[in-house]
């Protein structure tokens, strides 16, 4: 028995490096394993930095977006006539900068089958009534010059104004209710484009209809 001894000591020490090398190699598995995955960066969302002479028309029309409104809702401007130069904004992607409403119902399809929003829908029934009443606003100095939706530079001082949905060119007689008075405009340019609003008049038009100071208005409009 006691002439083992030395075997089995020797065969022991033989076994201990196996068994080490096998205890580290299960450590190294078990810190591999436990090890935090590294997550892919996202990419950043795209953006549009405000140049000069820009309106959110413009933008939109330049990178493609049918409304405007998607911009504004996307970036939260309330007033679309107050983005500035060097303003960073973000573009909706997907439903991004859309308000979901699962209780609104489908949008409108023309007699030509291209579908239009239900607000501009409602909005060109509601217009083609005589004597329908609006909430006006106008726009002024900060757009002089730019170019509207028809081609041409916008004067401040012309009897224009502007709507999202009646053809270029029409004609409609404004009236005031609260002074009476009255004004005949050309529709020649695309907008409001904040919410509640239906029209957009320039400044002097907004001086014959005394609504200057107020800025918003409720207007009687009938075709001209």
């Amino acid at each position: 028995m006691i002439a083992l001894i030395p075997q089995l000591e020797s065969t022991l020490a033989y076994l201990r490096p196996e068994a080490k090398a096998s205890t580290e190699s299960f450590a190294e598995v078990l810190q591999a394993a436990s090890s935090p995955t590294p997550s892919p960066q996202s990419a950043p969302p795209p953006q549009y930095v405000v140049q000069q002479g820009d309106t959110l028309t413009e933008i939109a029309k330049k990178l493609g977006y049918s409304d405007p409104m998607e911009l504004a809702r996307a970036n939260g401007i309330k007033n679309a006539d107050l983005i500035q130069v060097g303003q960073v904004l973000k573009l909706p992607t997907g439903n991004a900068g859309k308000q979901e409403n699962p209780t609104q119902p489908a949008p409108v399809k023309t007699p030509q089958g291209r579908k239009i929003p239900l607000a501009y829908a409602q909005e060109k029934r509601m217009s083609a009534q005589a004597g329908t009443l609006v909430t006006a606003s106008w726009y002024g100095a900060n757009h002089d010059g730019k170019t509207m939706a028809n081609g041409r530079p916008f004067d401040m001082f012309a009897d224009t104004a502007a709507h999202r949905t009646l053809p270029m060119g029409t004609k409609v007689n404004l009236t005031n209710p609260a002074n009476g008075r009255t004004a005949t405009v050309k529709i020649t340019d695309r907008g409001p484009f904040i919410e509640g609003r239906n029209l957009d008049v320039s400044y002097g038009v907004a001086r014959k209809l005394g609504m200057v100071e107020q800025g918003v208005a409720k207007l009687k409009m009938d075709k001209g």
